[in-house]
């Protein structure tokens, strides 16, 4: 039997093509909580979480990432790139808001 949060999980994973099963949660839930107001500075928070608790490997800098910082913080280029992920975000949970 599939809940509503595999369905939410499901779309995040489809549409934003994350493999990370961490992320993809943690914007479900944003998606979630959230619907159709997830911010920029959402998105970053969430990512960032994630990153927090993942070592560093040879592709990924993990909790020694430099963008985890507060977002305010970032520069606008790399603020921008949360972009995607909201609008995808925004609109799972608009569609979702109208089934």
């Amino acid at each position: 039997m599939e809940t509503y949060i595999d369905t939410v999980t499901e779309l995040v994973s489809e549409r934003t093509h994350i493999k990370n099963k961490n992320l993809v949660h943690l914007y479900a839930l944003l998606v979630l909580v959230k619907g159709t107001k997830i911010t920029l500075k959402d998105v970053h928070d969430a990512w960032a979480m994630d990153m927090n608790f993942r070592p560093p490997t040879e592709w990924c800098d993990g909790h020694g990432h430099r963008d985890i910082i507060p977002f305010e913080k970032l520069d606008k280029e790399t603020q921008d790139k949360d972009k995607k992920y909201a609008d995808i975000l925004r609109s799972i949970a608009d569609e979702l808001s109208r089934r």
